[in-house]
Order: structure tokens, then sequence, then C-alpha cells
């Protein structure tokens, strides 16, 4: 058999094939913003941020006179900050290696490395900005009504129709094992066997993944409390309580207030459901706290969230706690499965320079799943060595949290 040489454009090539086979979270995010960087001619500037440009939102007014309203224009932002690489080095002699046995050790473990990490950064940067859950940090959701109910509270809140599912496998194979008792379809029950899909629209849920790069958060902890209300009236993005022990609060955290529901942001009505916030930092002392926390209360206007403002002692509950009198937490860490409309999340990937002074590059995009991959090689010759990196240039941002729901487990 003839020697084949290692070349970049089958490397960067089998690197691509690798990744789009390994990606589940990021696959299902928004891929439209890649466009903001398609104009800048050397490839995109690490740090580089776009802003995402939200929908208005509009109340409707009654009567013949005019009743002008404020364009509220509100932004996200997105930005380019995550340059990840692989790098491997081979000697001249080693590229008389097979294609096959070069592309099993190297490319294509570079492929699934580089995917791995893209998914498991795109969760830990936008679970904690969700604030919608179902079920119980440290308890597995084991029935379909978590799932559907929490569909429901996404209904009320105006979210789009197309809904993705990205479960960790124990949450995954609790569905299942939930659902090969109730439904018995014979042609999909093997293929269930086989893969361990789920896939199809279920539940009210269009498509189901499994992920085992799911993020895990850890509660926070507090002593005996009784979490109150703080003053009246409070609106905005911090939340004064009192009432509490000693206490380490983690971004991500959740908790409702009694009489705070949530509303339908086109529709401006009560959906009857308590609203859920997530803090946004975290937070420890002791007897008060200032909680930073989203949604903002907002009671009134074109941006409303919540019905009302808490009233003076208002109870404060925690997602966790063990009630809201005398009560406690204690760190309890829980896989974060999602649920979302893929407009809720952005994953970015740009072009890096492939012209670089002395070095032997390739630059490739896969069309599917709009990836950027840059293939570096530089002989050195006193060393009889070919150090390589395979790089990608990527940013993640939460768009849309109030599209996407947690799952605790």
């Amino acid at each position: 058999m003839a020697n084949t040489l290692i070349n970049p454009t089958w490397i960067t090539k089998d690197t691509a094939i690798a990744w789009k086979n390994n990606i589940k979270l990021v696959a299902n995010f928004d891929r439209q913003w890649d466009r903001q960087w398609e104009n800048l001619p050397q490839g995109a500037k690490i740090g580089d941020t776009c802003q995402a440009r939200l929908p208005q939102r509009f109340i409707v007014t009654e009567g013949q006179a005019f009743v002008q309203q404020p364009i509220l224009n509100q932004t996200v932002p997105i930005s380019i900050n995550h340059q990840y690489q692989v790098g491997m080095g081979w000697s001249s002699a080693d590229t008389t290696l097979r294609i096959e046995e070069a592309r099993e050790r190297y490319t294509m473990r570079a492929g699934r490395s580089l995917a791995s990490k893209s998914d498991v950064q795109a969760g830990a940067e936008v679970y904690f900005t969700v604030y919608n859950s179902v079920g119980t940090p440290g308890t597995a959701i084991t029935d379909d009504i978590t799932y559907t109910d929490g569909v429901a509270r996404l209904r009320n809140l105006g979210v789009p129709e197309e809904l993705v599912a990205v479960l960790d496998p124990k949450s995954q194979s609790k569905l299942l094992a939930a659902n090969f008792a109730l439904f018995n379809p014979q042609n999909q029950i093997s293929k269930y066997f086989r893969s361990g899909q789920f896939s199809g629209a279920a539940l009210g849920i269009d498509e189901w993944y499994w992920d085992p790069l799911m993020p895990t958060h850890t509660t926070g902890t507090f002593t005996s409390s009784t979490p109150l209300v703080n003053g009246a009236s409070q609106t905005g993005s911090t939340l004064n309580i009192d009432g509490m022990g000693t206490y380490a609060l983690k971004k991500g955290d959740l908790f409702t207030l009694v009489g705070v529901n949530s509303i339908n942001p086109d529709g401006y009505t009560d959906t009857g459901d308590l609203q859920q916030f997530v803090l946004t930092s975290d937070l420890s002392g002791s007897s008060t706290a200032a909680l930073p926390i989203s949604p903002p209360m907002i009671t009134s206007g074109p941006l409303q969230t919540v019905t009302a403002s808490p009233a003076n002692d208002t109870a404060v509950t925690f997602l966790g706690a063990t009630g809201t009198v005398s009560a406690t937490m204690a760190a309890t860490a829980s896989k974060q499965s999602l649920v979302f409309n893929p407009e809720a999340f952005a994953f970015v990937a740009v072009d890096l320079p492939a012209n670089l002074a002395g070095a032997n590059t390739k630059r490739i995009n896969d069309a599917d799943v709009r990836i950027s991959l840059r293939w570096t090689e530089q002989y050195q010759f006193m060393t009889d060595q070919n150090p390589s990196k395979i790089e990608m240039l990527i940013g993640v941002a939460p768009i849309v949290p109030q599209f996407a729901m947690r799952c605790w487990s």
C-alpha cells in the first residue's frame, strides 16, 4: 500500500465531521448571529461584540384618540470570547502513517474534544440565566406531568411552539422508563433501546436529545431562616429581604414570592403561575440580603414582567429549601436539563484569519452546522517536528432566557 501524507485539507474536514456528529446542546441553539461577523475581512477578533435586538413590546389601547408609545429597543450582547484549540505534532517520519491511523488517533479525537468543550461551555454560560424551571433539586423527574406542566408554563408565557429538550442521560432514562409502560409503539421501542434516543414530538416537545455534558448546579445554603420581603412596593432587579440566618446563596438559585405571578408578554394577562426569579450573582451574609434577580420586577408598561410588587413580609420560597418558616437549605447538586425554543440562546462560530506568515494553514467551514475550523502547521527543522493545532473561535449568549426551562434532577 502506498503511503499517504497528512495534509491540512482532510485533517480539518475530518475534524469538522467529528465535531458535527458529537454536538447535542449547541446544535439546537440559534445560529443566525454568525452573519454579524461575515464582513470582517480578516475574521473576527477575540472579544468582538454585537448587540442582539429583542422584539418590541406594545400595549394595545382603545379609542379613536392617538396614543403614542415609546420605542424601547432592548439589546443583549453576544461576545466572541472563546478560542479553543487542540494541539498536536509529529515528525516528518510520522507522515508515513496511513490516513486511517491518523484520522482515528488524532483528528477524529480532536473533533470530539472540541465538540465536547463547546457543549460544556454553552451549558455553563446559559443555564443560570433561565428562571423558568420544573422539578426539585436532587430529585429525579419520574412522571410525564412535570414536563407537560412545564410546557404549559412556557405556552402561557408566549414561547413559540417549536421546543427542544436536551436531557442528561439519567433524566432521559427516567423518561423512557415512564413511557415504555404507558405507550407501546412496537415499531419505535426497538429503536429506543438501540440508540437511547427518545425522538419526535412527545409531551408537547418537538425533539428530545440526551447529552452527558449538561451542567450541574449546586444550590446555595442557609441556616434556620424565615425569608420575608423587607419593604413594600419594591421593583427592579434587586429585592431586599430579611429573616435570614447565615446564608451563602449561589448564582442560579431560584425563588418565588407569594402573590407575584408572571404575565403573558403579548396580552399582559395573569398566567396564574408564580413568577420564578433567578439570582444573577453569588452572595453571602446573615439576617438581611439584597437579592440580585432576573427578571426584574416591572409591574406596568410595555416591559411588564409581574402582576404586582410583593407586599412587606411576603414569604420568599427558595427552590430546594425545606419550607418558608424556620427553613434551611443544604447544598444540593443537580444536573440541569433544558427545554427551550432555539431562539432562547445563541451560538456563534466565526472565521479565524487563514493567512499566517510562515505557516501552512487551512480553514474549513461546515455548511450544515456552520462551524469554522482552522488548521495550522509550522515545520521545526531543528527538531524535525511538525507542531500543528486545530482551532475554533466561538461565542455563546442567552438571548431570550424566558424561552427556556430548567429541569432539575
